[in-house]
C-alpha cells in the first residue's frame, strides 16, 4: 500500500487489529501508578511497554487474542503473562512517580 508515494509495509493480522483500535472506554496502561489512557488493545503506554523485558512483553502478545478487551475473556495464559509482568515491575523497579 502507498501513502504519499512511499511503500508501507503490510502488518500481521493481529498487529494490524491492535493498531486500528481507539480508546472505546477507560483504559490505563497496566503500569503500577501510571494513568495514561491507551486503547483496551494495548497493555500499555508506550514508554512502560518497552521498559518490560523482551521475553515478557513477547509472552503478553503471544498470549492475547485479538477482541479479548471487548468480550473481557482474556486466555489463562494471558492472565499468567500478566501476572509475571506485575512481579517482574514489583521486583525490578523502585517506586517512582507515575509518568
Amino acid at each position: 500500500m502507498a501513502q504519499g508515494g512511499v511503500m508501507m509495509p503490510t502488518l500481521p493480522p493481529k498487529a494490524a487489529y491492535v493498531v486500528r483500535q481507539r480508546q472505546t472506554r477507560q483504559h490505563h496502561c497496566h503500569w503500577p501508578g501510571c494513568t495514561r489512557q491507551v486503547p483496551p488493545a494495548m497493555w500499555g503506554c508506550r514508554e512502560h511497554w518497552y521498559r518490560l523485558p523482551k521475553p515478557l512483553r513477547d509472552r503478553i502478545w503471544r498470549a492475547y487474542r485479538p477482541g479479548q478487551e471487548a468480550d473481557q475473556r482474556p486466555s489463562r495464559e494471558y492472565l499468567e503473562a500478566a501476572r509475571d509482568v506485575q512481579a517482574w515491575i514489583a521486583e525490578n523497579t523502585t517506586k517512582e512517580l507515575p509518568l
